[in-house]
């Protein structure tokens, strides 16, 4: 099955990917609406949604698959533009900086040092440490130090509509409150 790459953070071209657009792309497979929408490389599907959370919640980085020439084309679908800048996954960004807030209010709120046992006990499949830790790194220094892009997350708006990376999990918890409830 031909779909959207993910491509580990610090890989030889990261320093050519652009930071991610403010908004995610008509296409990108975030996107609830696009959820089951039929594609000739399946990128809707919720086994690739699936495959694509698996590499993202363990750090790696997804490029926006419209600007990326090393995504694979299926039968029908136009390549990238030559002259287009590869950038990350604006929908990515959106789910990680939403996990993001969840550790962070479980930070403040939960009681001291429970916060990331909480986080993984109620979200087996949300971020791991490695993951974590490596959009922590990117947060903190700009990108990954000696390799990779010289820029840091993209600021989303989290209330855009894209998809939990687990539908079939759900409902989850999307507050630390909630959470701490729980």
């Amino acid at each position: 099955m031909a779909a959207v790459t993910v491509h580990p953070l610090g890989a030889p071209t990261a320093g050519q990917t652009a930071p991610a657009a403010s908004t995610p792309c008509a296409q990108c497979p975030w996107r609830t609406s696009n959820h089951g929408r039929r594609h000739p490389g399946s990128w809707y599907t919720k086994a690739n949604i699936r495959r694509l959370w698996t590499g993202m919640r363990r750090g790696e980085m997804m490029s926006c698959h419209p600007t990326d020439p090393r995504n694979p084309v299926p039968d029908g679908m136009r390549p990238a533009p030559s002259n287009v800048v590869t950038r990350e996954c604006a929908g990515a960004h959106v789910l990680i900086q939403r996990e993001m807030s969840l550790i962070e209010g479980l930070a403040r709120e939960a009681p001291e040092g429970t916060g990331w046992a909480i986080y993984r006990r109620l979200r087996p499949r949300g971020l791991t440490r490695d993951g974590l830790l490596s959009y922590m790194e990117r947060i903190t220094f700009g990108g990954v130090p000696l390799v990779g892009p010289p820029h840091k997350p993209t600021a989303m708006d989290l209330d855009h509509p894209c998809s939990t990376h687990d539908a079939t999990a759900l409902p989850w918890p999307t507050t630390a409150k909630e959470m701490l409830d729980r």
